[in-house]
């Protein structure tokens, strides 16, 4: 993905590892979440934070949703990616454009993996009480005010 500003960039790079780390064949929308999370300077991070959502309780989610998840994969890089991350990372193309950019932040990237109901990630975050109308009303507050 070329139009990735250097957060996000830095977001796929850091979920990749994960994904690595954790002995995992492919990397899922789990990893993106907990990279976003790991993220202090990203925007998506610091709404999250405002919510109460720790990296820690995400994991705890995750561990409990994983078992349930089983997905095909298809190529990110040298690690496949899951059919949900491709559509998470479309859907952040898609929130880019319609926010009239054509730089992908960590942000949209939150707003993709909300966006794909069926996924660990969004799973996990709704578990937690996160969800995108929220994500929205906290993002025009940050943009109002910076």
């Amino acid at each position: 993905m070329n139009h990735l500003s250097r957060t996000a960039d830095r977001i796929v790079q850091q979920a990749k590892a994960i994904a690595r780390t954790c002995e995992c064949g492919s990397v899922g929308t789990e990893h993106l979440l907990l990279a976003i999370l790991r993220e202090d300077g990203g925007l998506a991070a610091h709404i999250l934070r405002e919510q109460g959502v720790s990296e820690a309780r995400v994991q705890g989610e995750i561990d409990r949703l994983a078992p349930l998840q089983l997905h095909e994969t298809w190529v990110l890089g040298c690690l496949p990616g899951t059919p949900d991350l491709q559509d998470v990372l479309s859907n952040a193309v898609k929130e880019a454009r319609n926010q009239g950019s054509w730089q992908i932040c960590s942000v949209h990237l939150l707003l993709g993996l909300l966006k794909e109901k069926d996924s660990t990630a969004c799973k996990a975050l709704r578990a937690i009480g996160v969800h995108t109308d929220t994500v929205h009303k906290l993002l025009e507050r940050e943009m109002a005010v910076g």
